[in-house]
């Protein structure tokens, strides 16, 4: 038997992952499941037909059966196994795309499938039944890569596409247009995921099946595509969650590819030691129960990587930076986890020049640090991306352990449901002109990009201090073409204190300008006040953040929250107004406490040349009138 996920000798350490720091709670987890329940997870998609849902359950608890029973040989486990593979060679397809309306693709469930039935086979080590194996060897190429291998061919050839749809049984999924979607998936994510399958499979079949080799330079030349969707400096554009479920897909195939063939320096495809520094700049602390990792969540993001994903890096490249990855910012999760760990590799923490990062994405994250109450200020500029929200120019802010200023989680991947708003510009921690932001589209091809662009101007980092400007205005004038600028500068004087200076011009007609700052809400804990003097005071359970506003005319300060029904959540913001004119300049300034107190002594002062500003003694200055703005801060 071809070997694609682990070698004998390598199972020691396998066994002894099961009872490390990082593994243990999870293994332990898997170990004592139901055995009856995991039966009826692994039979359910027999029954019901639902290859969305159900088969993916199923799919994921052979992955968790299979591990337990690697290290454990329990022989119940064995059982299991089996009948898990009788049970889905017994469906009728693996996937519900189709092409031209009746031939089987394969995108996310049919790779998955081959990859889940490949790995148990390989833990149950030639055990098989001649029957079943030749059964299940006879659909991974069927049922698996020939689907999966006619969605690749799509990809690269979405002008002779007949066209994609949903199956009659999943057609309830989505309402929306998959016309373009070869053209669109074959840029993102979701081309990683056939490709596991169809390289797995490939090189399974290999010597039994004459397609296999067309397959695995399909496979090949496909990982090779997507590896190229990484910028230069290894951040990714959809976000950090979708660097993990890409890699958690793509990456066996490819450590396959290594252990079958060797023909492809994988590490050479991609700047991975670069996608380790995106991984390790995108963290966020803990969430507030303190049991997993935050991240800068910028479009649909809602997670961090598996270990699997830096721990490959790490024993493939031999990244210190990659280990610590996997030990301090990886929450387990997946089969690959067990298989590429090593906890004896060197480990060395985050560099000090990895606090402020300037992406080639043109995003932004600089911090204090990475520990639980350090501050993290994450900027959005940059272009259309896959996964997106409208929100150029917007920011987070987390500081003493508290999402003071929020990118909101939950927002809807379907366009029919109320939690689309949450993809909006109103959404974010943006400006909006007549109470809209730069463009968006409205869901009718799914969540992918929109036409909006924005740049950073200028970028100057400090140290501790660190400031750029950031240009959103083509975004804004495909709503409204009078839009002349919308220019956003930010100063950060780590690790409490951020000014924003924004800027917005028209051409003929007169607009009102706001700006919004959503604190972070899920635990219904967040509280806004607004004090007699004018400035708003957002709370959080362990931190408070204080701001102030002035502009060329009188601001209103207001609290409002977001028009969704309740079981979406309740979304409190402050708004502040600048009133109708051609030309406005907002400066807020913000500053946050560890604990409620009194108010810091802040005063925004305009000049002939721009504004001052005072806090607490430390005086800022902001030259406007030019081209890019002057951001000065004297500690």
């Amino acid at each position: 038997m071809p070997r694609l996920f682990f070698e004998p000798e390598e199972l020691p350490r396998i066994r002894a992952n099961a009872e490390t720091d990082l593994l243990g709670p999870l293994f332990q987890e898997w170990l004592n499941a139901d055995l009856d329940e995991g039966r009826a997870i692994i039979g359910k998609p027999a029954e019901t037909g639902d290859l969305l849902r159900d088969l993916a359950a199923a799919l994921m608890r052979m992955f968790q059966e299979s591990t337990v029973y690697l290290v454990t040989q329990d022989p119940a486990r064995k059982e299991l196994l089996e009948h898990g593979m009788r049970t889905l060679i017994s469906l009728p397809k693996w996937d519900y795309f189709l092409e031209g309306g009746t031939e089987v693709m394969g995108i996310m469930r049919a790779s998955l499938a081959v990859t889940s039935l490949l790995f148990a086979r390989e833990v149950l080590d030639g055990e098989l039944d001649p029957d079943l194996e030749a059964a299940l060897m006879q659909d991974v190429g069927d049922k698996g890569c020939a689907p999966c291998n006619l969605t690749i061919w799509g990809m690269d050839h979405p002008d002779q596409v007949k066209g994609w749809s949903f199956d009659e049984k999943h057609g309830y999924i989505y309402d929306l247009s998959l016309e373009r979607w070869p053209e669109i998936l074959g840029a993102n994510n979701l081309r990683a995921i056939p490709t596991m399958g169809l390289g797995l499979g490939a090189l399974a079949l290999e010597g039994r099946d004459d397609r296999a080799a067309e397959w695995l330079d399909r496979a090949v030349a496909s990982a090779q595509t997507y590896l190229k969707t990484f910028s230069p400096d290894g951040s990714y554009f959809e976000g950090l969650s979708y660097v993990d479920y890409a890699f958690r897909s793509m990456l066996p195939f490819l450590e396959a590819h290594y252990r079958r063939h060797g023909t492809v320096d994988w590490m050479d495809q991609a700047n991975f030691y670069g996608i380790t520094e995106f991984i390790t700049c995108m963290q966020a602390g803990r969430t507030p129960d303190g049991t997993t990792s935050d991240i800068v969540n910028f479009s649909d993001s809602r997670v961090t990587t598996k270990p699997m994903v830096t721990a490959w890096i790490a024993k493939r490249g031999g990244d210190a930076l990659a280990q610590y990855a996997t030990k301090h910012f990886s929450e387990p999760g997946y089969f690959g986890d067990f298989l590429w760990y090593d906890p004896e590799l060197s480990s060395a923490p985050p560099p000090e020049h990895l606090k402020n990062k300037k992406l080639d994405l043109d995003w932004i994250i600089a911090r204090s640090g990475w520990e639980a109450n350090d501050s993290v200020l994450a900027f959005r500029s940059g272009l259309p991306a896959n996964h997106e929200h409208a929100d150029r120019n917007s920011f987070f802010f987390k500081v003493y352990g508290e999402r003071l200023l929020t990118d909101p989680f939950g927002a809807a991947y379907d366009w029919r449901d109320e939690g689309w708003l949450l993809r909006l510009p109103e959404a974010h921690n943006a400006v909006l002109v007549d109470g809209k932001g730069h463009q968006y589209h409205n869901g009718e091809e799914g969540t992918n990009e929109g036409q909006a662009k924005a740049y950073v101007r200028r970028y100057v980092d400090r140290g501790e201090v660190v400031w750029w400007c950031s240009d959103a205005t083509p975004g804004y004038q495909l709503v409204n073409p009078d839009i002349a600028l919308v220019q956003r500068s930010v100063l950060f004087a780590k690790p409490d204190i951020v000014i924003l200076f924004d800027q917005v011009k028209k051409t003929t007609q007169a607009s009102d300008v706001a700006v919004r700052f959503h604190p972070d809400n899920r635990d219904g804990q967040a509280a806004i006040d607004l004090q007699p003097d004018g400035h708003f005071v957002i709370q959080r359970p362990n931190a408070t953040l204080f701001g102030w506003t002035m502009a060329q005319e009188t601001v209103a300060v207001a609290k409002k929250a977001l028009d969704l029904p309740e079981e979406n959540g309740h979304f409190p913001f402050v708004e502040v107004g600048s009133p109708s004119g051609l030309q406005h300049e907002v400066v807020t300034v913000l500053v946050a406490q560890p604990e409620a107190g009194s108010a810091p002594d802040v005063t925004i002062t305009p000049t002939e040349e721009g504004w001052n500003i005072s806090v607490d003694g430390k005086q800022a200055f902001i030259q406007g009138g030019g081209d890019v703005p002057e951001l000065a801060w004297d500690v």
